[in-house]
């Protein structure tokens, strides 16, 4: 009796150990904090972008050949061609959610596509009266969130407002340091940038070049850049002989709106700033802008995506021919840099591939993008000589040499 009792008690305490141990078990196995602390522990870190990533123009950065479908995907948007809205080979073009705004030089017209690229309007109110403007150039900026177009009359001391049909809204008159040249660009619904272009050089009053502008009242503020012996893209001197003065410039700006944020590369400063709730934030840093020839390489930021720097230098010289130009993908991780020549793989001549530049620079659209035109005349030619391939060769075969021209609209893959 007694040895059956110690056995049914040694069984009783072994199916006790047993069921703690499974019961424990259980337990970790059906708490969440316990598998927290497990996930957490195999994660990694995720990477960090650099605070300054450093184009350096002294070093000989590896060089490769890169095809825009390689890492972008790539659409063309054909402007409509319609007789009330015929566009040049423009700059400063907008693309916003659903429509193009760009501007034709020659007759002053403002022309709107929808994103598609067919015709939605234009508008003309060129003039000499309280609510017309006299010229038309890059000072034309387009607010998209309150739909406005300004365009900034600087011998009038004044910008012109109106909404996307056409329709003058007012006048701002800006007030301050007066300047006769000068460029917009859009900040927010509340303010724009207006850059001193006069303020170069011998012609300089002030080193501080770069104001914040109300669009309320046309009231500014100097931002707080400092600016020593400015350069600018352009160049222009007299000629005694003829009594005149002759120019070159290129297609460059030390400022740009990427992705919906302002951007300050000013080509005689070593930072490149973002202009952020009306800060400035140093976001980049470039090196060695002026060579020992003493010509200076003007150096700007054509695109950002979350992972990359797309830089663009030129080296501006007094040459009339076309200025020496880099372009460098950098990574904004590893601060790793190449340099670049991007092309569209569906154009197959040699020259023609790299003649266009694609840029964010020059056009206001969103982050991650870049843009090119291509005129309709130039493709014509190249479907003639069999140097076209893709969807590109099949647009061009539609087209005629008077029509607008084709965008080549590009966004980069992360």
């Amino acid at each position: 009796m007694r040895k059956q009792f110690l056995a049914c008690l040694a069984l009783a305490l072994l199916a006790s150990c047993t069921n703690s141990g499974t019961e424990k078990e259980t337990v970790e196995k059906n708490n969440p904090k316990t598998e927290v602390k497990k996930e957490v522990k195999s994660q990694t870190k995720p990477k960090k972008r650099l605070a300054m990533p450093v184009l350096d123009l002294n070093v000989r950065y590896p060089k490769k050949i890169v095809d825009l479908q390689d890492i972008a995907d790539v659409e063309y948007i054909v402007l409509e061609t319609h007789e009330d809205g015929l566009a040049g080979s423009n700059h400063y073009t907008t693309l916003t959610d659903s429509l193009i705004i760009t501007y034709k030089f020659s007759s002053k017209d403002i022309l709107l596509f929808h994103r598609d690229g067919r015709f939605s309007h234009s508008f003309n109110r060129e003039g000499g009266s309280g609510k017309e403007y006299s010229i038309i150039s890059e000072n034309l900026c387009v607010n998209p969130e309150q739909k406005e177009i300004y365009i900034y009359e600087s011998a009038r001391g004044r910008i012109q407002v109106y909404s996307f049909d056409g329709q003058h809204k007012r006048t701002l008159k800006v007030r301050g340091d007066g300047f006769e040249w000068g460029t917009l660009y859009y900040i927010d619904s509340k303010s724009l940038l207006l850059e001193d272009k006069n303020n170069v050089g011998a012609n300089a009053n002030s080193p501080r070049p770069y104001y914040r502008l109300s669009i309320a009242d046309g009231s500014k503020q100097r931002l707080p850049i400092k600016v020593e012996k400015r350069i600018r893209n352009g160049e222009s001197w007299y000629v005694k002989e003829t009594g005149l003065f002759w120019g070159i410039g290129v297609n460059i700006s030390p400022v740009a709106n990427i992705g919906g944020e302002l951007i300050i590369s000013d080509f005689a400063l070593d930072t490149v700033y973002a202009y952020r709730d009306e800060r400035l934030i140093p976001i980049a840093r470039k090196v060695n802008w002026m060579k020992n020839s003493g010509q200076p390489w003007l150096v700007t930021l054509d695109a950002i995506t979350d992972k990359y720097y797309l830089w663009h230098a030129i080296k501006k010289t007094l040459k009339m021919t076309a200025w020496p130009d880099k372009t460098f993908l950098q990574d904004r991780y590893t601060g790793e840099c190449t340099q670049i020549k991007l092309a569209d793989k569906n154009i197959t001549d040699k020259k023609y591939r790299f003649r266009h530049r694609a840029s964010a620079n020059l056009f206001c659209l969103p982050k991650g993008y870049i843009m090119q035109y291509y005129p309709a005349y130039s493709l014509v030619e190249l479907y003639k000589e069999g140097k076209l391939q893709g969807e590109l060769k099949e647009i061009a075969s539609k087209l005629g040499e008077d029509d607008n021209p084709v965008l080549m609209l590009a966004k980069f893959k992360e």
